[in-house]
Parts: C-alpha cells; sequence; structure tokens
C-alpha cells in the first residue's frame, strides 16, 4: 500500500486558514484533506488505467500497490467521527478506521 495522512493535511491548512480569519477562509476549513486525498486516487486510477509499463507488469501478474488512508481519524472535535471515512470510500482504498 501507499499511506496517506490525512487528518494531518485538515489540522496543518485549517491553523493557515483560522489565521487568515477571512469568512472565504472559514469556508474553507475542512476540506482540504478530502480534496487532497481525492486528487492521490485519481492520480492512482489514472496511472493503472494508463500506464502500459504497468500493463505489462499485470499481464505477468503484479498486484496492484493501493492507497491507504491513515490518520482518519479527526483531530478537530467539530467534525464527524467519521469524516475521512465517509467521503473517500472507493474502489481499491484500505483505510484504517479508528475503532470509535
Amino acid at each position: 500500500v501507499a499511506f496517506f495522512f490525512v487528518s494531518r493535511v485538515d489540522s496543518a491548512v485549517d491553523k493557515l486558514l483560522e489565521a487568515n480569519g477571512s469568512d472565504e477562509a472559514k469556508a474553507l476549513e475542512g476540506k482540504a484533506a478530502v480534496a487532497n486525498a481525492r486528487l492521490a486516487y485519481e492520480l492512482f486510477e489514472k496511472k493503472f488505467a494508463e500506464d502500459p509499463r504497468w500493463a505489462a507488469l499485470a499481464a505477468k501478474g503484479a498486484k496492484v500497490q493501493r492507497p491507504l488512508w491513515a490518520s482518519t481519524g479527526t483531530k478537530n472535535a467539530a467534525y464527524s467521527d467519521c469524516k475521512y471515512v465517509d467521503e473517500l470510500v472507493a474502489k481499491h482504498i484500505v483505510n484504517t478506521m479508528p475503532e470509535k
């Protein structure tokens, strides 16, 4: 798997948005992590769908290196406990969902 630490992105970006203080910045809080993970997933899909080198490897039995969403427990109490699970469900994804 390829690890992507999800909630840490929002933790870092939200601090910057909060420091900005504008209404526009406030509206973006809690959105960077999901957008980042979705972009990574799009790149993953494209690579394994279009890369002829991958097709040759797959024909010989190679397995796909799947994305793993790590750090999916929310750090901000204002966000749903399942925010990074519900919003990032996709084919081929591994998720390290916290027990709670």
